[in-house]
């Protein structure tokens, strides 16, 4: 690789990479608010807010990357064009595909990592979060009692806490109200209670001088005074992984590759629509990386730098568009999955080729001239943006 083709991929490259950040980022805020949520109200600990995080990652990632490069590259080679940079490569005898030969090597790195993430690192990331999103619903990390209020966080169990030690997490005041059992409504009222933890790592409260009143299935009340009473939550302490992969987004290849050869026909279906959309997406990014050449190429110093961002937009939404509509008429069964997810890529990779043969010509496609006339036109109507007129002589 010569300096220029080193030039042109490191240049690509850092943009890229900054714009992933950045749209993962962006597009991961709303969760993560959640997320901090979860964290501040539920009790729960700050690794397990950051294991959360993390395991959030590639699944935003799979929608960002083919975003981040087509964005990168555009936004590159806007830049190059706004310094002439464009205007010198050409006029020294560069063609496209000499010009194209670095930037696809940096759409095949990203093509390749998106490979990864969609067949290795995103099933595995779902299914980790799926179980830690359980574990802390269901353990008593996320049972913290608020004096004052009923908690309702274990599925037919009430309890309230009138007071709270902070230091030894001892409870005053506990009323609880329970209706796990079908025909049994048990009603425990104690002066404190202390949690713990059982030896099978189910969570209990442990409650002093208090009564315990029911009515039995047969309608007759009964009341029962006592000194000591270990309650049962029913809830496992900790995150311990008892989540069952039921969904083909949790599955990894050799799984996903059993559950195309399933005997019920719908989960054969949905795990050949997962395994196609697998193939898809990563096959997206290596189409609108190729994309984004000719594109660029098409850049001048009159288009401005809102081009770059707004053509990589225009054709993200024309390619997703695409893949959306395809993937909902598989889903549907009115397409097989294999026309569905692969017949936009065929479209799409077909304009590509389109516009290599252009662009190698030296020829501008009737959009290209439309749209960068159209930003021209835009840029004048801003204030400031006018283009003074020559001074006469």
């Amino acid at each position: 690789m010569n300096r220029l083709s080193r030039y042109i991929f490191q240049e690509c490259a850092q943009t890229s990479l900054i714009t992933l950040g950045t749209l993962t980022f962006l597009i991961m805020l709303p969760q993560v608010l959640l997320m901090v949520d979860v964290w501040i109200n539920k009790g729960a600990p700050t690794a397990v807010l950051r294991q959360m995080i993390l395991y959030a990652i590639p699944q935003f990632m799979v929608g960002t990357l083919p975003m981040a490069l087509l964005s990168g590259i555009l936004l590159t080679m806007g830049r190059m064009a706004r310094d002439s940079e464009l205007v010198i490569i050409k006029a020294s005898g560069v063609s496209i595909w000499q010009f194209a030969r670095p930037v696809n090597a940096l759409v095949l790195v990203f093509t390749g990592f998106s490979l990864l993430l969609n067949w290795i690192w995103v099933p595995k990331a779902f299914y980790e979060f799926t179980v830690l999103k359980k574990a802390l619903l269901s353990s008593s990390a996320a049972l913290t009692m608020h004096p004052g209020s009923f908690n309702r966080d274990i599925p037919g169990l009430t309890l309230y806490v009138d007071q709270q030690d902070p230091r030894t997490g001892t409870l005053e005041g506990v009323l609880v109200h329970d209706q796990r059992i079908p025909n049994e409504t048990v009603t425990i009222t104690a002066r404190r209670a202390h949690p713990h933890t059982r030896e099978d790592r189910k969570a209990a409260l442990f409650l002093e001088d208090g009564s315990r009143h029911w009515i039995t299935p047969a309608g007759h009340y009964r009341h029962m005074q006592f000194t000591s009473f270990d309650l049962g939550l029913d809830v496992v302490v900790g995150l311990v992984p008892q989540h069952k992969k039921e969904e083909v987004d949790e599955l990894d290849p050799g799984e996903l590759y059993q559950a195309l050869r399933s005997d019920t026909p719908h989960r054969r279906h949905a795990a050949l629509m997962e395994w196609h959309r697998r193939l898809a997406f990563p096959a997206a990014t290596l189409i609108m990386g190729m994309l984004a050449i000719p594109f660029g190429m098409q850049q001048s110093h009159r288009t401005g730098k809102g081009y770059g961002f707004i053509a990589a937009l225009l054709i993200l939404i024309l390619h997703f568009l695409l893949l959306a509509s395809g993937e909902a008429m598989a889903s549907k069964k009115i397409v097989t999955p294999l026309t569905g997810f692969w017949l936009p890529n065929l479209f799409m990779l077909l304009l590509t080729a389109a516009a290599f043969r252009l662009a190698s010509r030296g020829r501008n496609l009737p959009e290209f001239q439309g749209f960068r006339a159209a930003l021209v036109h835009l840029r004048r109507c801003l204030p400031g943006g006018a283009v003074p007129a020559a001074k006469p002589r």
